[in-house]
């Protein structure tokens, strides 16, 4: 997500407030974690004609990411649960809104979940909107990811657009250069300088993976990122999130 709309998308999420109505949407957890301390994953879905295209579209993400390293080794980590809503409360809780985020989220709902799971990740499935984004985040933080279905050609492009927006939301960067929107360098992924990268990832280099030390990331050819190829790069044509962006999720589980 572009650095310049950080700031708006943190506002908009948050000012969007109205009466409070009774909150009769039920919170269901789908594949609940076995440890205490969790990655709390809670979707909801909008514009889906029946609730079982919605869950279908949950177990396809869930299985995708139980095959993507570095979470196939921890999926007791990884709490999924789902939002169920009638129409009415789609139109309560969410409205569109120019420009980015897509959408504006009532500050009730938010604060209804946090009563139940703490730090979440709210994932809102949109059926038939076609912009996907997540704010730059970290794991121990409460943020939002839009998905777009309708921009996905098929449900492993969309799987895969999923990841690259969970990556976002746990503190990975863009590593694309011609990206249309724009994130603030850092890291682990995105060094201004080779002497920064080194600093970051000089020790996975040249020890048989595929980790070096590549021009292009976050919008600017001058910028350093560690593979060719990775979810955060070119979801569509990446197998993982690649070396460094592994040992980081590891590290911050």
């Amino acid at each position: 997500m572009s650095a310049k709309n950080k700031l708006r998308f943190l506002i908009l999420l948050l000012i969007f407030l109205f009466p409070a109505n009774a909150f009769s949407s039920q919170l269901k957890e789908l594949y609940p974690s076995t440890q205490p301390k969790s990655l709390n994953l809670i979707f909801c879905g909008l514009n889906y004609p029946d609730q079982g295209l919605f869950l279908k579209d949950i177990a396809g993400i869930k299985e995708k990411l139980f095959l993507t390293k570095p979470f196939d080794e921890f999926k007791d980590l990884v709490n999924i649960s789902y939002i169920t809503m009638d129409k009415g409360e789609e139109g309560r809780y969410f409205k569109p809104a120019q420009g980015m985020p897509p959408l504006n989220v009532r500050i009730d709902l938010l604060n209804n979940i946090s009563k139940t799971f703490g730090v979440y990740k709210l994932i809102i499935i949109d059926a038939e909107g076609s912009v996907s984004c997540a704010e730059l985040s970290l794991p121990d933080k409460l943020s939002l990811i839009i998905l777009g279905k309708a921009r996905y050609k098929d449900e492993g492009s969309f799987a895969k657009g999923f990841l690259h927006e969970l990556g976002h939301s746990l503190g990975l960067r863009d590593e694309c250069v011609d990206c249309s929107q724009l994130c603030f360098p850092g890291p682990p992924n995105c060094a201004t300088t080779k002497e920064e990268a080194e600093k970051w990832w000089g020790g996975l280099v040249g020890k048989g993976s595929r980790v070096n030390y590549i021009a292009g990331c976050c919008g600017n050819k001058d910028y350093i990122r560690p593979t060719i190829t990775s979810l955060m790069n070119d979801p569509d044509r990446a197998k993982d999130f690649g070396p460094v962006n592994e040992r980081y999720l590891r590290n911050r589980k």
